[in-house]
């Protein structure tokens, strides 16, 4: 499109703009900069104090869902823009806009309690749930200066600050997550050992009644800044491609069980052994009454004897038949957070000088 714009204009100046009012319309596309990521594949290295080497503490859980980080994807939208060039060169603008996105990958993570990995110290199996849709209404003010304001070819840079409202709206997996919360009961499971030796879960001390997915999404003002090019196509109308990326002062919040996180990951680092924390509290949450995920029905492991019942010998069976509507109790981990807004936008749209 841009091509054709240029041929079609290449033997045209730019409209007079000085003094008058213009009017645009654009298709946005939106994308944010920041991202919780996934703590499933971190390992601690543990130091003696003289810097020997003496083990590592692995996070439990499986390492496939390391790339699955919780964040705002990628939106569509639109813009409307109204301006006034005091000169040639200066103006400042007023716009109003609207995009939507999705929220996603709230990761899950379930070592269910039908039977033990045989193979490995840990079974989880992962569940990366879309959290819901984030409409936003950003309303904005921008001067500009424009570079070439006598040319069909018109770049100019620009700065300002604005307003975003903000609407979250639950997926039904995340709603029924936070339902399986409040319905469950239990308590932190210590990891102890290392990868070295072995590690396991502890029984929890104590059991409590779990809470719900809670989030936060607060309308905040912002600043922005960016650039772009005005091309004249015809009398009075120009097409538009500008790219501004905003700085929010909140941020997009999602807690599970009042923390950002449900059970204590293992971070990815280095410490001495007699650090305080050196080794932990890490681990991940019992819930023996209730569970977060149907994990399916009972099916007899490849290896089972012919003819396994999994109703009389569970021990050779686990979770991987059809989902029965049940969540299943188990030792879960759950990761969301928080999320700052900041990102960038690009508009491409036309304009009309009055």
């Amino acid at each position: 499109m841009v091509i054709a714009v240029l041929v079609s204009a290449r033997d045209g100046r730019a409209e007079e703009i000085e003094k008058k009012w213009r009017l645009g319309i654009s298709i946005a596309g939106t994308s944010t900069t920041d991202q919780a990521q996934s703590p499933s594949a971190n390992v601690r290295t543990v130091f003696d104090t003289d810097g020997t080497f003496l083990h590592t503490i692995d996070d439990p859980r499986n390492d496939s869902a390391a790339f699955s980080n919780f964040g705002i994807n990628s939106g569509l939208g639109g813009q409307i823009v109204a301006s006034y060039a005091f000169t040639r060169n200066w103006y400042v603008e007023g716009s109003a806009g609207y995009r939507r996105a999705d929220v996603a990958n709230v990761e899950v993570q379930a070592e269910f309690n039908v039977t033990p990995p045989s193979l490995q110290d840990f079974g989880f199996r992962i569940f990366n749930l879309n959290a819901g849709t984030l409409t936003q209404t950003p309303v904005q003010v921008t001067a500009g200066y424009r570079f070439r304001p006598k040319a069909t070819f018109n770049p100019y840079l620009c700065a300002g600050v604005g307003y975003v409202f903000n609407s979250y709206t639950p997926s039904d997996e995340i709603n029924q997550l936070s339902i399986n919360l409040e319905h469950s009961v239990g308590g932190f499971a210590l990891l102890t050992g290392n990868a070295q030796g072995g590690e396991q879960f502890e029984q929890p001390t104590s059991l409590t009644n779990l809470t719900g997915i809670k989030v936060d999404a607060p309308d905040t003002p912002e600043y922005h800044f960016g650039g772009g090019v005005e091309i004249t196509f015809k009398h009075k109308w120009a097409v538009f491609v500008d790219a501004r990326y905003a700085v929010y002062s909140g941020k997009f919040r999602m807690t599970v069980n009042g923390s950002d996180q449900l059970g204590i990951s293992v971070p990815a680092d280095q410490v001495v052994v007699n650090q305080a924390g050196a080794n932990g509290p890490f681990g991940s949450y019992l819930i023996p009454i209730g569970g977060l995920i149907d994990g399916g029905s009972p099916a007899p492991v490849v290896t089972a004897p012919p003819g396994t019942d999994c109703t009389i010998s569970p021990q050779f069976c686990e979770l991987t038949g059809p989902k029965d509507g049940i969540p299943d109790p188990g030792h879960y981990y759950v990761h969301a957070g928080a999320i700052r807004w900041d990102g960038a936008t690009l508009n491409i749209g036309v304009k009309y000088t009055f």
